[in-house]
């Protein structure tokens, strides 16, 4: 038995909690600062947030209802 050398490339769901994680600390750090804008800031992590649990969530590609 001959064992192959596999790429270790990253998916796409392992990258995406580091830039989920950024999205929001940074988020936060320019509220921070701006103290004008954070609504603003505080709405783009709520949708970095909400794209992340969405991603996650598994989905029924058949078309076959539950």
């Amino acid at each position: 038995m001959r064992k192959t050398k596999r790429s270790r490339r990253p998916q796409k769901l392992d990258v995406l909690p580091f830039v989920i994680l950024v999205l929001v600390i940074g988020s936060f750090a320019l509220a921070c600062i701006d103290e004008n804008a954070r609504a603003t800031f505080a709405d783009l992590a709520k949708v970095g947030v909400g794209g992340y649990i969405g991603l996650m969530m598994p989905s029924n590609r058949t078309g076959k209802p539950d």
